[in-house]
Parts: structure tokens; C-alpha cells; sequence
């Protein structure tokens, strides 16, 4: 059985001043994923050294949603991810991802390595490696494309995002009027912020990189 393995770490981490307030907000973050994502959920998002989590997903979860929902609670303290398709070749703990190994958390882990090396001058905090290597050119430039756009967004921009996601929006089309009730903005300022953020291609390339990962 495929899964998705999830792997992520506080960039810089040892040079946050307030680290033990970050850990726990991370923490409380994490959990709050595994309750609203429960169905998706094979083995509980969990820190394991302080600064870095890691999860088991099932191969149908929306993970890139995921991701998002953990930068947003996060904003200020980059994360990095990597995400690794496959199977798990050892018992799996429903209640905690460590202890559990296999092809899947070897790919995430090689993700990791990979934005290390290339993350388009700091622009790309997350990368894949899938159960099919013939799909990770076209999967990480799908997502390298997208951290590029959201990489130019400033904070009115990203305002319209976090309430996308705040209202557990995660596809292109939308209500744009409950987001302009939402952010109490008028429609023309609305779509304003649309079009200069590109917030619509951004979501495309995320749906066609989990639509194509999951083929």
C-alpha cells in the first residue's frame, strides 16, 4: 500500500530567540491537523527532535493543504518539506510517526536533502520524491512554479490566501463574494488582489501536482 510521508523542519531554527514558544505553537498546530485531517491521517504529524515533525498520510490526502495550513500558523518561521511516496515496511503507530520506516519516509527524507541543494535562492521550502521517480522532474517543477509565485506575494496579497485556507478553501474556484465578506473588501479590490497575486495559478499547480502524484 502507498503512503505519503511527510517530513518537515524549522529553517534556522537554533537562531529563534523565543524556540521553546515556536516548538509548542508548532506543536499545537500539528495537532490541531491531525484532528480537522483525521480521515486522511495514517500516523499522527508529530515533532520528534524539537525543531523537526513528521507524519503518515494516506495517498489520497490533500498534503500540499496541508503544508499550506502548517506555514500559515507558522508565518514568520520558515519551514521546510519533503515528501516522500511509498510504502512503510514496519508496524505503524497510529498515535505517533516515529519508529516507523520504509520507502515512503526514505523519499521524504531524500526531498529534504534535495532542497538543500536546490532551492531556487531560498524561494522553494518543499520538494517530493514519488513511488514513480519518471514523475519528480514534473512534480517539483509544478511546485517550484508555484513557490515562485507565492514567494512575490505581499501581505494584502497573502491576507486573501490565509482566508482561503481560513475557510478551508484550498481549489481555484471560489466564492469570491464570501472572500470579499470575509476580508470586508469590495469586489473590484478583491479581484485586484487575485489577479496580481496569481492565488488562482498557485492553486492549479497544487491541484495538478496532487492530481499527478496520485495517478
Amino acid at each position: 500500500m502507498l503512503y505519503i510521508a511527510v517530513i518537515g523542519d524549522l529553517i534556522h531554527s537554533k537562531q529563534i530567540q523565543s524556540r521553546s514558544l515556536v516548538q509548542e505553537s508548532l506543536k499545537t498546530c500539528l495537532d490541531q491537523l491531525n484532528h480537522d485531517f483525521s480521515s486522511y491521517i495514517v500516523s499522527n504529524l508529530s515533532v520528534t527532535l524539537g525543531d523537526e515533525f513528521q507524519g503518515l498520510l494516506t495517498n489520497d490526502a490533500p498534503v500540499f493543504q496541508l503544508i499550506d495550513l502548517i506555514n500559515q500558523a507558522m508565518t514568520g518561521y520558515p519551514v521546510r518539506f519533503g515528501i516522500g511516496q511509498g510504502t512503510i515496511l514496519t508496524d505503524i503507530n497510529p498515535d505517533i510517526s516515529i519508529g516507523a520506516d520504509g520507502p515512503a519516509y526514505w523519499r521524504a527524507r531524500e526531498a529534504i536533502h534535495y532542497i538543500h541543494q536546490k532551492n531556487d535562492y531560498g524561494n522553494t521550502q518543499v520538494a517530493i520524491r514519488a513511488d514513480k521517480e519518471h514523475k519528480d522532474l514534473v512534480l517539483n517543477s509544478l511546485l517550484a512554479a508555484g513557490e515562485a509565485i507565492k514567494a512575490s506575494w505581499r501581505a494584502s496579497q497573502l491576507e486573501v490566501f490565509h482566508a482561503l485556507l481560513g475557510l478551508g478553501i484550498y481549489e481555484e474556484q471560489f466564492d469570491q463574494q464570501l472572500i470579499g465578506d470575509t476580508l470586508d473588501l469590495q469586489s473590484s479590490a478583491l479581484s485586484k488582489r487575485l489577479k496580481s497575486s496569481s492565488v488562482k495559478v498557485y492553486l492549479r499547480s497544487r491541484h495538478a501536482a496532487l492530481t499527478y502524484l496520485q495517478e
